[in-house]
């Protein structure tokens, strides 16, 4: 990707459209949730069928990251994204004609699994290594509302379009609009530069002097742990409040606060990082979601702690991956940002997945979900232990210097 020449008022215009861009399509993952029981009336389908149709999805979007980071360095991310913004929308529309499992498999499935994929953070992160230096990670940051801002303000917007044109022709609709978006994205995304590479954007690590390095493995461990604990999250935590005594009504808002806490806390830490320029902030972020599960575990039965407990989970929630990718980009540099984060990014899913079903396999085990909480808090503060050790390189991989490995100094 080339350096942008964009005057400093126009860059971040132009990260504020993409970011919206990506929020409408990030909403398009919440559709089937929206209308289970719609789509299961019209094609006749079990829970099990339909549930297939969104875990091929989520295991595209996860597995497919290296993939999508290595077409960003390789060609350029306007032309990923508009290609994913087409394949989302081919993919909605697809699965809304529908009539057949086998169709909803290809449209909701696959189509729409790896157009996700594509409007990913991965995608991004290069984008704003280019285009930002002093406020990188505030505007990391930035991109990472789009999947909050799509839950908080698109999926309302959506279920309002449902409910007055069903389910089918909402989603020929949300479909159509991110096709004629793909246009929109490819100008936004656009490079103006000189025909010559800059030095930033050539040097850095190599994808195997990448995972050579002990920094990685530390932020990839952190990005485990942040999927483990928010596949408890979304899977369980509205059943474990009505189980204390919760109303559905209180539930619901705090699992609503996490996603407006997370927004709040994306900015707040990805402006200290700017400032900071270590690797505190990612582990205060991690620490604040272990202490979040044991203030769940321990005041969860309280509406007023489990609120509380919902705002510092909620807090912590988008941060870490700004955070990460910014360290990532200061780390091992541009040349194979995309690919590297691609990488690290394709553990969070995995973590998710392990999260989700070790907490359903502890709660037949004991009948409760104190084991999972608690191991979820101890997940939280050793990530924060594990990743406070990382050093920031100056100039990443520079002739004998693997972040992390053996003669590693930040200070040259």
């Amino acid at each position: 990707m080339e350096q942008a020449s964009r005057s400093p008022v126009g860059t971040w215009a132009a990260l504020i459209g993409v970011t919206a861009i990506m929020a409408t399509a990030a909403g398009g993952r919440f559709l089937v949730g929206l209308v289970f029981p719609d789509i299961q009336h019209d094609l006749r389908l079990s829970h099990a069928e339909l549930g297939s149709v969104v875990s091929l999805s989520v295991l595209i979007v996860g597995f497919a990251q290296p993939i999508i980071g290595w077409l960003v360095d390789t060609l350029s991310a306007r032309i990923v994204a508009a290609a994913g913004l087409i394949c989302l929308g081919v993919g909605l529309f697809l699965g809304s004609r529908a009539s057949s499992l086998l169709v909803l498999i290809l449209g909701l499935g696959l189509l729409t699994g790896i157009g996700l994929a594509s409007l990913s953070p991965t995608l991004l992160t290069p984008v704003v290594a280019a285009w930002f230096e002093r406020s990188r990670t505030t505007a990391l940051s930035l991109a990472a509302t789009a999947n909050p801002a799509g839950q908080a303000l698109v999926v309302p917007l959506l279920a309002t379009l449902v409910a007055a044109l069903g389910w089918r022709d909402a989603f020929a609709t949300l479909g159509g609009a991110l096709v004629l978006l793909a246009p929109a994205a490819f100008l936004l995304l656009r490079s103006r530069a000189s025909a010559r590479r800059s030095a930033s954007e050539t040097s850095g690590c190599t994808i195997r002097e990448a995972l050579r390095s002990r920094a990685w493995w530390q932020l990839g461990f952190g990005f485990f742990v942040c999927g483990f604990t928010m596949g408890w999250v979304m899977t369980y935590f509205v059943d474990y409040a009505t189980r204390l005594g919760a109303s559905h009504t209180v539930a619901a808002t705090g699992l609503s606060l996490t996603g407006w806490a997370s927004i709040a806390g994306a900015f707040a830490t990805g402006w200290w990082l700017d400032r900071s320029g270590n690797s505190l902030p990612l582990s205060t972020v991690y620490a604040l979601r272990g202490l979040g599960f044991l203030g769940l575990l321990l005041f969860g039965a309280h509406p007023v702690g489990l609120l509380a407990a919902a705002l510092v989970i909620g807090f912590s929630w988008s941060a870490t991956t700004p955070l990460t990718s910014s360290l990532c980009a200061t780390l091992y540099g541009r040349r194979r940002l995309g690919t590297i984060f691609g990488i690290i990014f394709a553990i969070m899913p995995i973590g998710t997945a392990a999260g989700s079903a070790l907490g359903g396999a502890l709660f037949d085990w004991t009948g409760s979900y104190a084991w999972s909480l608690a191991l979820s808090a101890f997940a939280g503060l050793a990530a924060a232990a594990v990743v406070f050790p990382v050093r920031v390189a100056p100039r990443p991989c520079a002739v004998g210097e693997i972040p992390g490995g053996p003669g590693y100094s930040p200070a040259r």
